[in-house]
């Protein structure tokens, strides 16, 4: 990259270069000066894009959050029928674990900070009940529509979420998913959970596209 990149090139370039330093280093050891040397950079301008290594880890944990908030955000405007995202976004999350270039340790760090900071702890709940909420909202119009049983939306939105972070801590220590195996039994264990018919649950992702 070039002295000269745009603000949002040299922003990634110093957030690419945190997380690897925050990974090997751990946090609490971790240093600007060590983010800025890995970055290419000087100190100065670490601190003109960052105030402080906190700022920068919250930075980081926003992005950890972001793809997988994404594919919650784009349901949310989705009008097909809530089994149908239900099965997109599984199918979404193994894919997306499955074929991740590296193992998403930062997400490791993040849980151990949470444990240790009460700031970052914070930070990492509201993102939780983000997702929580998110979720729920799907499982309501499930509900409303006749396709799910009555049960506690909340409760099954933070079961679905929990299945989620296994398969980040998983992949984190190089145990990717099984695609096959939790794309067929596993997600039809889920649906039948919830009170949709096994046919739905089972059929192929491509032919659920379709059918919307």
């Amino acid at each position: 990259m070039t002295r000269h990149g745009s603000e949002a090139e040299r922003k990634s370039q110093i957030m690419r270069a945190a997380r690897a330093v925050f990974i090997e280093k751990g946090f609490m050891s971790a240093r600007m000066q060590d983010i800025a040397r890995r970055a290419g950079l000087s100190k100065g301008a670490l601190y003109f894009y960052f105030s402080s290594k906190r700022e920068l880890f919250y930075a980081l944990v926003e992005e950890e959050q972001r793809v997988t908030l994404s594919f919650l955000s784009i349901a949310a405007g989705d009008m097909r029928p809530a089994g149908l995202k239900l099965l997109d976004l599984g199918t979404q999350y193994l894919d997306y674990f499955a074929g991740m270039k590296s193992p998403p340790r930062f997400f490791l760090l993040m849980t151990e900070m949470a444990i240790r900071d009460e700031e970052i702890r914070d930070r990492v709940q509201d993102i939780h009940e983000r997702f929580i909420a998110e979720l729920a909202a799907i499982v309501r119009q499930g509900q409303e529509a006749g396709e799910f049983g009555p049960m506690d939306p909340v409760a099954v939105a933070q079961l679905l979420k929990a299945f989620i972070d296994g398969l980040a801590g998983q992949s984190a220590v190089g145990i990717r998913p099984d695609v096959q195996r939790l794309s067929t039994d596993g997600i039809r264990l889920i649906f039948e959970g919830l009170g949709l018919s096994s046919a739905a649950a089972t059929e192929p992702p491509g032919n659920a596209l379709e059918a919307g």
